[in-house]
């Protein structure tokens, strides 16, 4: 089956397993809700009612855009590495120290903190690869693990060095004047982080489709039996796709905190690198797709938090939302009929040329 046709029916099926899960949602707002009407216009519209919301809705998804990114990088390879949440968390813990001890200029604070984010957290989804290839240990369960260590470690670095004793929680000093991505548009919070974003997701998508590297680490994850007679350094391939995926994570983290607060005032992880897996799955594991997955989760999240407020639905509607669309998106059969169809129509094409 040609690369474009089987491109259009992963589309497709896509778009219809989307369509399927609103369909269900829908169907389940009718049941419990007082008001069903005005709640689903909330959830389907609101987002779009103000500047501020579809600000809300650019903000939200920068985060996601870094980490679904990420996980095409991690999993690139065909290691399922989920240290991606304490990439994300330990970026921005880095980010915040480089932005405290440096006394240099704001310009040059950012780069070099946005630098240190991404290098901590290329060294954190490269810890549980390097297990792998050198020890043989199960990625699942070191890069799980390795979350918690990552939580715990950037916690007790905030705490004892840098927490400001003027605030009741787990809040850093403040970052510095000048020391942030300065806003786009007024009225929201939408920042130059998202042209950093934007920068990221064109380079991965360079990197996965026009570079030998890209080609190779492919091959890897398809068949890695394949690519070592091939003559491929496996290990190689495979760790340097998760500091790849660690890199972009770490500056996900950075870029969130610059982007966003004016200090450090995380109080665990957020779930962004867990949010990374649905954007990844949705974008069918390519670059150029993740910013539309991720505008698509934060436009459903920003829905679900105007249906929340002016109805009786509450917002964990969305964890419902999410877990159906991964449900419907991930099933093999849906439009499987249709595919096969394409496939012999192919085949038979195929066959009245050569005779």
């Amino acid at each position: 089956m040609v690369k474009g046709k089987s491109s259009y029916v992963e589309t497709l099926r896509t778009a219809v397993a989307i369509g399927l899960s609103l369909a269900i949602v829908c169907v389940i707002v009718f049941c419990i809700s007082s008001s069903p009407v005005s709640a689903l216009k909330d959830f389907l519209f609101g987002p779009l009612y103000s500047i501020r919301r579809m600000g809300n809705v650019i903000e939200a998804s920068v985060p996601l855009m870094f980490t679904g990114l990420a996980v095409i990088m991690l999993q690139r390879a065909g290691l399922y590495n989920l240290a991606m949440e304490g990439a994300f968390f330990i970026g921005s813990v880095a980010a915040t120290a480089a932005a405290l001890l440096l006394n240099i200029s704001p310009v040059l604070t950012l780069i070099i903190a946005c630098g240190a984010g991404a290098l901590a957290g290329g060294i954190v989804c490269a810890i549980p690869t390097v297990l792998k290839v050198k020890c043989e240990s199960n990625v699942l369960v070191t890069s799980l693990m390795l979350n918690y260590i990552c939580l715990y470690l950037g916690l007790y670095i905030i705490i004892n060095f840098f927490q400001d004793p003027k605030m009741n929680s787990n809040y850093s000093y403040l970052l510095g004047e000048g020391v942030a991505f300065g806003k786009l548009f007024s009225k929201t919070r939408i920042n130059s982080g998202l042209i950093v974003c934007a920068i990221c997701i064109f380079l991965v998508w360079l990197l996965l489709n026009k570079t030998s590297f890209g080609y190779k680490v492919t091959m890897v994850g398809k068949n890695e039996v394949m690519a070592k007679y091939s003559g491929m350094n496996i290990g190689k391939m495979i760790i340097g796709s998760s500091v790849i995926g660690g890199l972009l994570a770490g500056l996900g983290g950075a870029v969130d905190l610059f982007g966003m607060y004016e200090r450090f005032q995380y109080a665990g992880l957020t779930g962004y690198g867990w949010d990374g897996i649905l954007i990844a799955i949705v974008a069918r594991h390519k670059a150029q797709y993740v910013p539309f997955a991720a505008l698509f989760l934060a436009y459903l999240r920003t829905g679900a938090d105007v249906m929340s407020i002016n109805s009786d639905i509450p917002s964990e509607m969305i964890k419902i939302i999410q877990a159906i669309v991964i449900v419907l998106i991930s099933a093999q059969a849906i439009l499987s009929k249709y595919k096969r169809k394409l496939i012999i129509q192919e085949a038979n094409e195929a066959e009245k040329e050569v005779a």
